[in-house]
């Protein structure tokens, strides 16, 4: 009986660094499993920041485009009066735009108020989420497209 006992615990010992062999190698691959979804957020962190980078690249290409061609037609053979009116145009195209905007809007309240509703609430109402995105339009044209991908972002 000893022998068989013997037998039973040497036969038991010697698996005993398989197993022990095996618990080792499934905390490696958790453990390389772990670097490999580190090294994938990784990746697609800096992925993003890239395409970051490339994007402002971009914007700053494009304005330096916008002077270089608002250079090359003040530069151009054409008097002073038609080089004046060249710029003007997006000038004049918005103040205009604004004005019937801001009539709208001045005629909007005016009638509400009139037709008895109170002062806040009337200029709340005309100030919706259309309203505003016209005006981060035009604030975003003169000032750059930085507060649309701001707000996308």
């Amino acid at each position: 009986m000893i022998s068989l006992l013997g037998s039973l615990l040497g036969f038991g010992t010697s698996s005993i660094p398989m197993i022990m062999g095996f618990f080792e190698k499934k905390q490696a691959n958790k453990q390389e499993l772990l670097m490999l979804e580190a090294k994938a957020k990784y990746a697609s962190e800096l992925s993003r920041l890239k395409l970051k980078e490339l994007d402002a690249e971009a914007d700053i290409e494009e304005v330096k485009g916008l002077y270089k061609h608002a250079e090359s037609l003040a530069k151009a053979n054409q008097s002073p009066f038609v080089s004046a009116l060249q710029a003007s145009v997006r000038p004049v195209i918005t103040y205009a735009f604004f004005s019937i905007f801001a009539f709208v809007k001045i005629t909007y309240v005016t009638l509400a108020v009139q037709g008895g509703e109170d002062l806040l609430p009337s200029i709340l109402q005309a100030w919706d989420s259309e309203s505003q995105t016209v005006f981060a339009a035009i604030i975003s044209f003169w000032f750059g497209n930085r507060l649309f991908k701001s707000r996308s972002s």
